[in-house]
């Protein structure tokens, strides 16, 4: 019996400090990458942009030269959804974009731009969430199980 409880000990080790911050990474990447297509975070969604918005009376059309069509904060290239990253440690996972600008998109801002005086407002894509914490916790579960299982 003694046995049994030192391989599990190991396979259980091994599942925390590797296996699952790479599955929570990738899983938690993934959803990332699906509140872009969603427009919002986790249900929440973006607040609109102004080259989306109907145009106002006497303000001719929508904005001169703006993409109507293109999704909140995917840009022309789609760099801010594709920059997040997942960087798994020992026990942990980080979840992160690289680009300088992300984090004015993500907590929004009061002086962003050449001048410092574009506002952008707050459109989370990265933080914590109960589905998050949901997605976490169905694989760490299923992980244990499996090793429980053998």
């Amino acid at each position: 019996m003694g046995e049994y409880f030192a391989r599990t000990k190991v396979k259980i080790a091994h599942a925390i400090n590797d296996d699952l911050p790479k599955l929570v990474g990738n899983r938690v990447v993934r959803m990332t990458k699906q509140n872009f297509q969603e427009e919002g975070f986790f249900g929440a969604r973006w607040k609109e942009v102004k080259r989306r918005e109907p145009h106002r009376k006497g303000h001719g059309k929508r904005y001169k030269g703006s993409d109507t069509r293109r999704k909140i904060l995917t840009g022309r290239t789609g760099d801010l959804g594709r920059s997040i990253k997942a960087k798994p440690e020992q026990a942990s996972v980080t979840i992160y974009s690289d680009l300088p600008y992300s984090a004015a998109h993500n907590e929004g801002t009061q002086n962003a731009g050449r001048g410092h005086r574009t506002r952008i407002p707050k459109r989370q894509f990265l933080g914590n969430h109960p589905k998050v914490e949901q997605a976490t916790k169905e694989i760490i579960e299923r992980k244990i199980s499996k090793i429980l299982q053998k």
